[in-house]
């Protein structure tokens, strides 16, 4: 009996065991299984890696993250806060250059010299640079500055001095675009570069001895057009789409993902535009009238009905050094037009802005970031934060004693421009202190 149960037993121990044995090779296949699985997704992944992308800075680098999202591995070639016009490359720099998928840069000399020849030097294939300013429709930025803006006393002659602009240009098909500009609308001037091939453009201006060769020259590191497009969240929703499509071609498997990503941001663009022109609608336009550092705000200017009387630094590039010439005119423009507040950019020098608070008794106003994002920081963030510093300091009510009368007089006689200038130029604007 005893031995009738042990064999019971050991024959139910013998089965488990097989059974045992049989599952544990079930797991252990399944197991392989599962690792082979693994591995080959692992190998499918590492063929499929995310594509590395640079942007030069962190304005455009906001855009492609926005559009990128986890599908992409994002570096940064300039450091945050920091102004971009002074901004040197190192050996590692040239580095992550090489070792990108696609790099994106704002261009149109934005970028220095050195930076843009480094680029071009860096990367395996000149389809991978892509420069997202032509794209955009840019706006001319005249040599000039705002001269034709600064006393506002020489209105009816602007045709002359346009002529004048064109002589000095020197291209004649550069000058029937600017002839179409004069006087313009920013919108229509939207439209009149829309095909425009700007490569073309810029090729026809290289070389150009009044825009090259100018190693001292003011502004010399810019060109014709303005680089400056991100106070324009429309133009802004251009770059995306060029981002998105470099995207796409770059790997085609998450196309949806960038496409999807790419509506939902430029939807958040066209709302922050609306919310823009509303935060601006509070302050008259007769008193949309700034004066700031150096020439950045050329589109916050042509979109939303702003002025931009005269800029201390008589430049596109932040680096250039005040004049005094370009002091002398700040300080008669604020006086002429009775201008309350200056704002000073927080990548550049407020070097002389004591100054003419001094002698003006203007209010300086700190805090507007024109060249970049702070970290941390949203593109949609970034631009509500610069109109509220502007909105929150320029004046609501309209003065009766505006400059509009001395500038009829000024109109009706241009020989007294003189006596007109030291009647209502310097006094007049005294007398609102």
């Amino acid at each position: 009996m005893f031995y009738k149960k042990f064999a019971t037993l050991a024959l139910i121990s013998f089965s488990l065991l097989v059974f045992a044995c049989e599952s544990a090779e079930e797991n252990v296949t399944e197991v392989v299984t599962q690792e082979n699985n693994t591995t080959e997704i692992a190998i499918e992944n590492d063929s499929v890696e995310k594509i590395n992308v640079l942007a030069t800075t962190p304005m455009i680098a906001e855009y492609v993250r926005q559009v990128g999202n986890d599908n992409i591995d994002l570096n940064i070639l300039m450091p945050y806060s920091a102004d971009p016009h002074s901004f040197e490359a190192s050996p590692q720099d040239a580095k992550k250059i090489a070792d990108a998928d696609l790099v994106f840069y704002v261009g149109l000399k934005y970028e220095s010299a050195n930076l843009v020849d480094l680029l071009e030097n860096s990367v395996s294939s000149e389809d991978i640079l892509i420069e997202i300013g032509p794209s955009i429709n840019p706006i001319e930025f005249s040599e000039e500055g705002h001269d034709d803006h600064e006393g506002h006393d020489d209105h009816e002659g602007h045709d002359d001095h346009d002529e004048d602009k064109d002589d000095h240009e020197g291209h004649d098909d550069h000058d029937e675009d600017k002839d179409d500009h004069e006087g313009h609308d920013h919108d229509e001037d939207k439209d009149d570069h829309e095909g425009h091939d700007h490569d073309e453009d810029k090729d026809d201006h290289e070389g150009h001895d009044d825009h090259e060769g100018h190693e001292g020259h003011e502004g010399h590191d810019h060109g014709i057009y303005d680089p400056h497009f991100w106070f324009d969240p429309i133009r802004v929703s251009m770059a995306v789409e060029v981002i998105k499509d470099e995207l796409i071609k770059n790997d085609s498997a998450n196309e949806s993902s960038y496409a999807s990503a790419a509506d939902s941001f430029v939807s958040e663009l066209e709302a922050l535009d609306q919310n823009v022109v509303a935060m601006f609608e509070t302050i008259p336009v007769e008193n949309r009238k700034i004066i700031t550092t150096h020439e950045a705000l050329g589109y916050l200017e042509a979109k939303y009905e702003i002025e931009v009387l005269t800029t201390i630094i008589p430049s596109l590039n932040s680096e250039d050094g005040i004049t005094p010439k370009s002091l002398r005119n700040a300080i008669e423009v604020i006086e002429k037009n009775k201008i309350e507040v200056m704002f000073l950019e927080a990548e550049s020098s407020s070097q002389y802005s004591e100054v003419i608070e001094q002698e003006t008794g203007i209010a300086l106003v700190s805090g507007l970031w024109v060249e970049t994002l702070q970290e941390n920081q949203s593109y949609v963030e970034w631009l509500e934060n610069n109109v509220t510093i502007i909105v929150n300091n320029l004046p609501t009510e309209v003065h009766d004693d505006h400059e509009h009368d001395h500038d009829h007089d000024d109109h009706d006689d241009d020989d007294d421009h003189d006596d007109d200038d030291d009647h209502d130029g310097h006094d007049h604007g005294k007398k609102d202190k």
